[in-house]
């Protein structure tokens, strides 16, 4: 049993369905009023859950042979910050996912990860990555730069819809390999599957660095 946590997300959904693809079993856990039947009607198991909820992540590990996470605070607001869902909440999973004896977590952090970073989101990145390698459990962190599918209907693509100037970070010139959600979820799958994976850093991006510009 693999347990998706962000399996609502995004890529969490598209390393679900490559999952159960491939005919493993899969639990995602799942937050009350979120949409998940779609995945639950192509084979995922549901367990009611939050990552603030230590107890709830006790029950969502219960039985699980490895756990990936894609969940973060980014677009949710409220009571789920940096601190509670990135720092917190995934220092939770770790120990119940430990506590449960799973035997492999593979984390998708974020390229620039640090945990002495200035930067709240990253600083959290890299504290969670921190707790692996003592967490008793193999793991696999995912390291993507800037996701294709997000920054550039976000900084483009809106904007140009929307007969709005297209507005550039600094001059624009800044190269990014960007990567595409589809290629790591392909990864984080291969992680899953291949032992060879274990106690292994990966950074992610695409073959050709690209700048605003290029993309314009």
């Amino acid at each position: 049993m693999i347990l998706v946590v962000g399996a609502t997300g995004q890529l969490g959904g598209l390393i679900a369905r490559k999952l159960l693809d491939n005919g493993q079993q899969v639990r995602i856990l799942v937050r009350p009023g979120s949409a998940y039947e779609q995945l639950v009607s192509a084979g995922a198991q549901p367990s009611t859950g939050d990552l603030k909820d230590a107890q709830s992540l006790v029950a969502a590990c219960d039985g699980v042979d490895a756990v990936v996470t894609t969940a973060n605070s980014v677009s949710r607001g409220g009571e789920d910050t940096v601190a509670s869902v990135d720092d917190a909440g995934n220092a939770k999973l770790i120990e119940a996912a430990a506590a449960a004896g799973v035997r492999h977590f593979v984390f998708t952090s974020a390229l620039g990860a640090d945990p002495e970073h200035p930067i709240p989101f990253l600083r959290a990145k890299g504290q969670t990555e921190q707790r692996l390698p003592t967490s008793g459990m193999g793991w696999t962190v995912l390291q993507p730069n800037l996701f294709m599918d997000t920054w550039i209907p976000a900084v483009v693509g809106g904007p140009a819809l929307a007969g709005q100037p297209v507005m550039l970070i600094g001059d624009g010139r800044r190269q990014h390999s960007m990567v595409a959600a589809r290629d790591v979820a392909s990864y984080a799958v291969a992680a899953i599957e291949r032992p060879e994976a274990q106690g292994q850093t990966l950074y992610l991006g695409g073959p050709q660095p690209v700048s605003l510009r290029d993309v314009i």
